[in-house]
């Protein structure tokens, strides 16, 4: 069962989730899962926190956007401990996880793509009198 859900998210941390969603293949929601789930491992003997929940900083309406995601029960379930255990509300939780983790997300995914691709190159010029015409091809294989 699918648990839809929605929190604010700042537009620029909205752009950058796109944006790496758009390079790695993967959904926004699927990198915010990734995220979320580091933040809780790396924050595992966090005792719970006392006091109110935190919120994000107040910012001109136009720099927010709502985000809608669909959770798996187990995902929804973390999000709402981790609200509870940190008193933070999910959408400063993710903030901070998208500050944290999706940069490193982002160097793994390509250094993986590095590590486990093979290229081919060539190079094929063409001189027809005083004119040179070259076709370079790279081929990026999976190994």
């Amino acid at each position: 069962m699918k648990y839809q859900t929605s929190f604010n998210m700042n537009i620029k941390m909205y752009s950058k989730v796109a944006k790496a969603a758009h390079r790695t293949g993967k959904t926004m929601s699927e990198l915010i899962i990734e995220m979320m789930y580091r933040y809780a491992k790396d924050h595992k003997g966090t005792s719970i926190a006392k006091g109110t929940v935190k919120y994000q900083s107040a910012d001109k309406k136009e720099n927010w956007t709502i985000f809608r995601i669909a959770l798996d029960e187990d995902d929804y379930e973390l999000f709402t401990d981790m609200r509870k255990v940190f008193k933070c509300s999910v959408s400063f939780l993710v903030a901070l996880a998208i500050k944290k983790y999706l940069g490193t997300i982002l160097r793994t995914f390509f250094q993986d793509a590095i590590n486990y691709t093979r290229l081919k190159y060539s190079a094929k010029g063409i001189r027809a009198g005083d004119l040179a015409e070259w076709v370079f091809t790279w081929i990026l294989t999976r190994l």
